[in-house]
């Protein structure tokens, strides 16, 4: 679905601090984009661009050119996973940050990205759990419990959580795809009800009785970084 060169050029963009010291990273967007395109409820960029160039420091464009580079690389992605969707859900696949010293995939910063996505419509995702598809409401189920345990909040015994951290880059591509199926089936977006999901409602927000440190918090090393741009790779791969 997308080349190396592409993702390399993306990566290239999201990771250059001096520009974009806030910015997502190449995982979370992707997971951010296919929440945006799975969301049963229409999201216009000009609500959604910003979360992705950062809410807490203003991107530092040099130019309007440099601007249009950023905004045509970020655009371009959206772009492929959704005609990807459209087009050829089989060849769907997801982005995901490895470990430089073990390979380990990071599928947390997708899930994160994921749910930051829900939090801009979060009461339009009930519809998930109250369609007729199995397979949707499975797939919906399969990302919930992941973001809970992203959230340090998972009430599955700890082998479980072990186990299903493992399977999370696979289960992932194929909960989209089983949502998607769903959704493209709809005659129009339904309209946004009142109505509760398993998350709370702001943006980037954390269970008040986990201890996890979330990867848009501060480094607890000190760095003034947030931790997913500076200890969390080292933590996860350890």
């Amino acid at each position: 679905m997308h080349t190396e060169t592409q993702i390399n050029h993306l990566t290239a963009i999201l990771e250059n601090e001096e520009v974009l010291p806030d910015a997502m990273c190449v995982s979370e967007l992707d997971g951010y984009v296919a929440g945006l395109l799975l969301c049963p409820e229409m999201i216009p960029p000009s609500e959604w661009l910003p979360e992705v160039l950062g809410l807490d420091i203003a991107p530092q464009f040099s130019d309007p050119g440099q601007a249009q580079i950023v905004m045509s690389a970020i655009m371009e992605h959206y772009n492929r996973v959704a005609d990807c969707l459209a087009r050829d859900p089989d060849a769907y696949e997801i982005v995901l940050e490895h470990s430089a010293e073990d390979d380990t995939p990071f599928w947390e910063f997708w899930i994160g990205g994921f749910d930051q996505a829900m939090r801009l419509r979060w009461p339009s995702w009930e519809a998930y759990l109250e369609c007729d598809d199995e397979n949707a409401v499975a797939g919906f189920s399969i990302i919930a419990s992941l973001i809970q345990l992203e959230h340090g909040d998972s009430d599955l015994p700890n082998d479980k959580q072990d186990e299903f951290e493992v399977a999370a880059p696979a289960l992932i591509p194929q909960s989209i795809v089983a949502m998607n199926s769903w959704l493209k089936r709809q005659p129009v977006f339904p309209a946004s009800q009142p109505g509760s999901v398993p998350f709370a409602a702001n943006s980037n927000a954390r269970p008040a009785q986990s201890n996890k440190t979330g990867r848009n918090d501060l480094c607890p090393c000190g760095s003034g970084k947030k931790y997913k741009k500076c200890c969390l790779t080292q933590d996860s791969g350890a």
